[in-house]
């Protein structure tokens, strides 16, 4: 039997790079965090960095689309426990998130897709150093199926 090769569309384990995109609160990260280098510091995996007022602001809806967009992982960042700028926001977000996470579970995709993490002061490599963590939970799934409808 001639071993199977990867055709257009399909990803092995080995060519698998996940694509994470990084929601993050404007108050979590350091000011002057080089995030153009942090992101040029992998291989192994792709990810966007994209900025928030409040991580509260997120929406099932808005994760869902993201994924719908072809991402593979999501990542969140938020304020820690009562130290939010929007008083409750990281709260908010963190809800959303959970049942976002469910109803990927429901429909067989994998809670793993999606995640949050609380802090302050990341710098441009911490936030590299969680997308890789996501990145390596969703290897395992494999590409995004919605992915392939997109191309």
């Amino acid at each position: 039997m001639a071993p199977r090769t990867e055709t257009a569309g399909e990803k092995t384990a080995e060519t698998f790079k996940p694509e994470i995109v990084v929601l993050y609160c404007q108050h979590c990260v350091v000011q002057d965090a080089d995030l153009t280098i942090a992101m040029k510091a992998t291989s192994r995996f792709r990810a966007k960095l994209v900025m928030m007022p409040c991580t509260g602001k997120i929406e099932p809806s808005h994760l869902l689309k993201i994924l719908a967009h072809g991402a593979d992982g999501i990542q969140v960042l938020g304020c820690p426990y009562q130290q939010c700028h929007r008083l409750d926001g990281n709260l908010r977000a963190e809800k959303r998130i959970e049942y976002t996470r469910q109803l990927l579970h429901q429909i067989r995709m994998g809670p793993e897709r999606l995640g949050m993490e609380r802090g302050l002061d990341f710098s441009g490599l911490q936030l590299m150093l969680l997308a890789e963590r996501r990145a390596d939970a969703v290897k395992p799934l494999g590409p995004n199926p919605m992915k392939g409808e997109r191309e």
